[in-house]
């Protein structure tokens, strides 16, 4: 995969896809060779069941303990940009929908400045404004990404490169 390409992955439930993703971010074990990145890649990996979510915080102590060095008003600003604003940002994490959980773990991860995103399936649980915004988000993400997805709009609309399991 080369810089900047948008790579979809696409096929049946159960052949491998998310298996693949989590072998590449290294939380699984290659069954043979190794996998390595290169020298300047920064990876970021978002989770499609969302356990890197505490439900016990708020939007904003989430984002915070994530990056505990970051101001409140960079915390917020950040969170704005993923439809998070005002006393939303004091809501719990628990009572979010699952649309608003994924947008703030992408905003969490996106924080960060990764030139790597590996995403598996995000567009789950989005209504139509979420997806949208994604979409607008990657879109002019310089970065590169691999992805997961069974929403064909949103992988025709991202992907510039696809890899399809048989």
């Amino acid at each position: 995969i080369l810089q900047g390409e948008k790579v979809g992955i696409i096929g049946a439930n159960g052949t491998g896809k998310s298996t693949l993703l989590k072998t590449i971010q290294g939380l699984l074990k290659p069954k043979e060779g190794s996998i390595s990145f290169g020298y300047h890649v920064k990876s970021a990996y978002f989770d499609q069941n969302l356990k890197m979510l505490n439900d016990n915080h708020t939007i904003l102590e989430e984002f915070k303990c994530a990056y505990p060095n970051a101001l409140e008003s960079e915390a917020k600003s950040a969170l704005g940009a993923f439809l998070f604003s005002g006393e939303e940002t004091s809501k719990k994490v628990n009572v979010l929908s699952g649309g608003e959980k994924v947008r703030l773990q992408l905003c969490k991860i996106l924080y960060d400045k990764p030139n790597f995103l590996i995403l598996d399936e995000p567009t789950n649980h989005m209504d139509l404004l979420g997806k949208e915004q994604l979409e607008t988000i990657l879109s002019s993400y310089k970065g590169t990404i691999l992805f997961v997805s069974h929403d064909r709009y949103f992988v025709k609309k991202i992907a510039t490169h696809l890899i399809v399991f048989e």
